[in-house]
């Protein structure tokens, strides 16, 4: 049916809207109603002009229509064919003459003169380099020469071209091509043949998608029916959107793979404990109490609060914060500390001062000869992986801010250049305090990435990765106390008091890389 908005179709000039109202629980429908013969025609406004005009076609022609009206409703029919088999033929004519495959094709069987009249019917597979090509006029066939490597090397780069083309004008993402649905789809269109007609966007929409959702569901099935022997994790994923809403995201999560549950509105319970747990303890109870091994959330203190009554509720299984979220946490004090805090301040005016200005930023990247990292504003880590990398272009930066062009552009005269110029040459104590944050910080950078990461599971060397860390923080210092005491205090706050859970401990006792292990205690 027409939106409100294109009813200054024809049609609606001599017909009406009607609703017909469902049968039983099914919903009604609306349709138009001729104006002349108070015919209900079903479906889109073109069969009421294909009634009108008397065409026969999926609908009975009206018998009351006045010949004007008729011959009206003909001629819009046909500029509507009219317009339809042009842009069919634009499109075609676009798909041969913009491929660098067919053309490829044309010019080494043809020559690069002839017109594009080959046939691309049938299946050409790799043996068919060697075979004749069969054209569908009365020149019989034309021997094809041996594909050697070089000419193989050039078919391919033709095909490439073709497929980089559509990346481009669709404004799709280069990491698309590392998809293995894109390999899948690119094999199987080879394994068809030229011959292959697309899939049109109806399809897309349609029956194509109803049987990916069969697939999908399956396969989401066949995880869930490993949930009664081995379990799962629910986890729990708080988020905003773009209109502040604050979502949680459930998911049930175990080593054979991450299947999402649902999304609940919390605006209204984001710091109520009890809320929280009840939205919790139901999502345990649909899945199953006897399934779920542990619930995991962030470390906000309504979540503990919430992790707290599901234990006491549940004795069977245990609440565990997110680990990264934990380290995020760390983080964020340790740059609290007044070292490390004036090299954020004055890192981040750096950072800000040249991203917000592009001649400045085209400046630094002409000297740099790569992009300075910019912090995050939903992540701690990323302050301090932008002082590692501004560390990295220390030398640029400096060489930047006493080159001719710097000297002789506007921002070198005003108070704000003239500030981060200060901060980008002080090796008294900007740099020393960006290379003390760099220690400080790097070896829970690092276990934050373990943990963050899809490599290994991450559960099972949280506890052993903690106590590395904080060896590597030592030795950092040369063993001296006094230098890593503070560092290590707030580690140890937020570990014991957040992050160290039974099942840590236990995981990292049965892995057997610390179980064999010498150093284990």
């Amino acid at each position: 049916m027409a939106s409100k908005g294109a009813r200054n179709d024809p049609a609606w000039g001599h017909s009406e809207e009607v609703e017909v109202p469902g049968e039983g629980a099914k919903k009604g429908y609306k349709y138009l109603k001729c104006n002349y013969c108070s015919k209900v025609v079903k479906g889109e406004v073109k069969r009421m002009k294909e009634h009108l005009a008397g065409s026969r076609k999926d609908v009975a022609p009206c018998l009351n229509v006045p010949d004007i009206v008729k011959e009206e409703m003909k001629q819009y029919l046909k500029a509507y064919q009219e317009q339809k088999f042009a842009k069919q033929h634009n499109f075609e004519e676009n798909v041969g003459y913009g491929s660098y495959h067919m053309s490829n094709s044309i010019d080494n069987v043809m020559g690069a003169n002839s017109s594009p009249s080959v046939s691309t019917k049938g299946v050409r597979g790799p043996i068919d380099h060697y075979m004749e090509i069969p054209l569908d006029d009365d020149q019989g066939t034309i021997a094809v020469e041996k594909m050697t490597p070089g000419k193989a090397k050039e078919h391919r780069n033709r095909v490439c071209l073709d497929i980089g083309r559509c990346f481009y004008e669709n404004g799709m993402p280069f990491n698309i091509a590392s998809s293995p649905a894109f390999v899948n789809m690119v094999r199987s269109i080879g394994n068809y043949g030229r011959d292959l007609k697309p899939p049109s966007a109806h399809e897309l929409g349609t029956w194509i998608l109803k049987e990916e959702v069969k697939t999908t569901t399956t396969f989401v099935d066949d995880i869930k029916a490993t949930w009664k022997q081995i379990g799962v994790s629910l986890l729990s994923d708080g988020w905003s959107d773009i209109r502040n809403k604050s979502l949680i995201n459930y998911l049930a999560n175990n080593q054979y793979g991450t299947v999402f549950l649902k999304t609940v509105d919390a605006s209204d319970c984001i710091k109520n404990a009890h809320k929280l747990f009840e939205l919790l303890d139901g999502v345990i109870e649909e899945i199953g109490e006897d399934i779920v091994i542990q619930v995991i959330t962030d470390n906000a203190s309504a979540y503990k609060a919430a992790g707290t009554l599901l234990m006491e509720k549940r004795k069977q299984l245990y609440w565990t914060p997110c680990a990264a979220h934990c380290i995020d946490l760390m983080l964020e004090k340790i740059g609290g500390l007044p070292q490390n805090k004036n090299a954020l301040l004055k890192a981040k005016k750096v950072s800000n001062f040249i991203h917000n200005h592009q001649w400045v930023l085209s400046l630094a990247r002409k000297f740099a000869k790569k992009n300075l990292l910019r912090p995050a504003a939903t992540r701690f880590a990323t302050a301090f992986l932008t002082l590692e990398s501004m560390y990295e272009l220390k030398q640029p930066l400096q060489q930047m801010f006493v080159s001719t062009e710097w000297s002789n552009c506007a921002w070198a005269k005003k108070s704000d250049g003239i500030a981060v110029k200060k901060i980008v040459m002080d090796e008294v104590y900007f740099w020393p305090s960006v290379v003390y944050s760099m220690k400080t910080t790097r070896p829970l950078v690092h276990v934050l990435r373990l943990v963050d990461g899809e490599k290994e599971p991450a559960m099972t060397y949280i506890y052993g990765a903690m106590d590395k860390c904080k060896e590597k923080i030592a030795k950092i210092f040369d063993g001296d106390v006094g230098s890593y005491k503070e560092i290590w205090d707030i580690i140890d706050e937020k570990w014991e008091n957040q992050m160290h859970r039974d099942l840590h401990a236990a995981t990292y006792f049965l892995n057997p890389r610390y179980r064999w292990s010498p150093d284990v205690s």
